[in-house]
């Protein structure tokens, strides 16, 4: 029961997520105002913002004027109550004793996701996200944690390499912001776990680009494709299922 409740908790957190993706750097407030359709402007009513339900029920269109509604509603909506409850089980086998840690995961597991949706919709990863999530992850180790300067160190490695990635290539082969997002994910996972996740985000968003390559006519090799929700992926694996850096024990000599 207590399980369905984070999932549901996660659920609204992911609509409000969607919210601040749609709105943030328009000049709308994020927190004021009621949710409307963007193309005809209606309002929306309580029965058509429950989360997932409602998008279902609907069948992907608005009730006014039939149009579309975008995909990542009913995406980031049940990605976040996934994420939740995956975060949730991960605190209660290991540190069910420190209920304020379950906190700053549950915050930095929607600034994840928050990152993951407007990368894809924006092609930007904002400063603001990636600094607000580098902070919930310091402050995380800093107060439930001891922090040691050496790993520390080597878990933001993955960081310099995207930075030098960005710098040499002057922004063609990756953006500031994945250096900045890696930053913020090297602390959160420390060392090894930093380096396996970039390299599962690289390998993740090899394939899947080359995937597209070969399945779409409209993409070519200079294609831009966001970098950041692969960083996330490979973040999020990296702390769900650490025994797998066992794979990976070069890292470690």
């Amino acid at each position: 029961m207590l399980n369905l409740i984070i999932f549901l908790f996660g659920l609204a957190v992911g609509s409000f997520l969607n919210s601040i993706v749609f709105r943030y750097n328009t000049g709308e407030r994020v927190t004021k105002g009621r949710s409307r359709c963007f193309n005809c402007g209606k309002e929306l009513s309580w029965a058509e913002l429950i989360p997932v339900l409602s998008f279902l029920i609907q069948r992907g269109k608005c009730k006014n004027c039939s149009s579309k509604i975008s995909w990542q509603y009913p995406a980031g909506e049940f990605l976040t109550g996934i994420l939740f409850l995956a975060f949730f089980i991960e605190w209660q086998k290991k540190f069910f004793d420190r209920p304020a840690l379950l906190v700053f995961w549950f915050l930095i597991a929607a600034f994840l996701i928050l990152i993951t949706l407007y990368d894809v919709k924006h092609k930007i990863i904002p400063d603001s996200f990636s600094y607000s999530f580098l902070a919930l992850a310091f402050l995380s180790k800093f107060i439930f944690f001891e922090i040691n300067l050496l790993d520390l160190f080597l878990s933001l490695l993955p960081a310099l390499f995207l930075f030098c990635l960005w710098f040499f290539s002057r922004g063609r082969w990756m953006g500031l912001g994945d250096a900045k997002l890696m930053i913020g994910g090297g602390i959160f996972l420390g060392f090894p776990g930093s380096i396996y996740a970039a390299l599962l985000g690289f390998w993740i968003g090899a394939i899947f680009g080359i995937l597209l390559l070969l399945g779409s006519s409209g993409i070519t090799i200079k294609s831009e494709i966001p970098f950041g929700p692969f960083l996330v992926l490979g973040i999020i694996f990296a702390f769900l299922f650490p025994d797998f850096l066992n794979y990976f024990n070069f890292f470690y000599a």
